[in-house]
């Protein structure tokens, strides 16, 4: 098995479809599960930050060490270690606008600026069980072509509606084309976000688009993210991922008893154990697909080696 193949780059061709959410939801779960979990964020709004609750923290670079390192030709190290248990983070934030310039220029000049994310995360892959990379949600970015370049999976948070599938179409037109130096790279899953509970017509509408746009059906994911408003603002806000929201909830002291001591009550939306369970659900569709897929290659490689006996 590849240094790099459990790198995952969770994008989409248009924003609002919880891409973030999604990459560093999975990140926790992954993490608390016991996987060795590194999460980059590649985006300049550096939202990971306020999902994580580790915007202020001391050691928050705004993304200095991601474009340092890719200037120089180094390999990048974990920035913010620990963030949780076995979750490992390389911040995003506002100097990333300068890996945009550096991309390009190297396009001007005649070399593939696209495989620098690739060749910094090379000689720190092997410490992870799995990498998860964030990405900006512009189509055009040059930073979701550095995240493609060293993707072995691909993640999409999509909604239903017309623009969301156009999208994935886009997309899936920039996975085509990094396929001249990533061919590794392949779409593991698309994910429905944001749904309500009852749009089953939506949903199979939803597989009919992905089989059109991605050529499978099958590669809509069973698991669907609700739409629960309160819980992910709340999570944010917080700085709390939603199982870790969900697990206030659970805990919640009873409200006349913060009243009594003459305390305010923390109030939770009542949706974060659901919206909890749907993302719990969805991270283990992914690592179930991934199994799957490193058993087929395995078997494939050892009728390969057979074959050559």
């Amino acid at each position: 098995m590849s240094n790099m193949s459990r790198v995952i780059t969770f994008a989409t061709g248009k924003g609002g479809t919880g891409k973030t959410s999604c990459a560093a939801n999975i990140a926790g779960l992954a993490a608390q599960a016991g996987w060795r979990t590194l999460l980059i964020d590649l985006d300049s709004q550096a939202n990971l930050g306020h999902d994580l609750g580790f915007s202020e923290a001391e050691g928050a670079d705004n993304g200095a060490h991601l474009v340092n390192t890719l200037v120089t030709g180094g390999t990048l190290t974990p920035v913010l270690a620990g963030v949780r248990p076995n979750l490992d983070v390389i911040p995003g934030g506002s100097k990333l606008d300068d890996l945009e310039d550096l991309v390009l220029g190297r396009q001007r000049r005649g070399e593939d600026g696209r495989i620098l994310l690739r060749e910094a995360l090379a000689g720190i892959a092997e410490e992870y069980d799995l990498i998860i990379i964030d990405t900006p949600p512009s189509r055009r970015s040059a930073l979701v072509q550095l995240a493609l370049a060293a993707a072995r999976w691909i993640v999409i948070p999509t909604k239903s509606d017309r623009s969301s599938i156009e999208g994935l179409r886009v997309l899936a037109e920039q996975v085509a084309k990094i396929r001249e130096i990533n061919p590794e790279i392949d779409v593991l899953g698309a994910v429905l976000f944001g749904m309500g509970a009852t749009a089953t017509a939506r949903r199979r509408f939803a597989k009919e688009d992905v089989r059109n746009v991605l050529g499978d059906a099958d590669l809509l994911c069973d698991s669907v993210i609700r739409h629960a408003e309160a819980a992910a603002d709340d999570a944010r806000e917080k700085g709390r991922l939603i199982h870790e929201l969900a697990e206030v909830v659970h805990n919640a002291e009873p409200y006349w008893k913060a009243l009594k001591e003459g305390r305010r009550p923390e109030r939770i939306a009542g949706s974060a154990p659901a919206l909890a369970e749907d993302y719990v659900l969805l991270a283990d569709e992914l690592i179930r697909r991934i199994g799957a897929a490193e058993e087929a290659e395995a078997a494939a490689s050892a009728v390969r080696e057979a074959a050559t006996a």
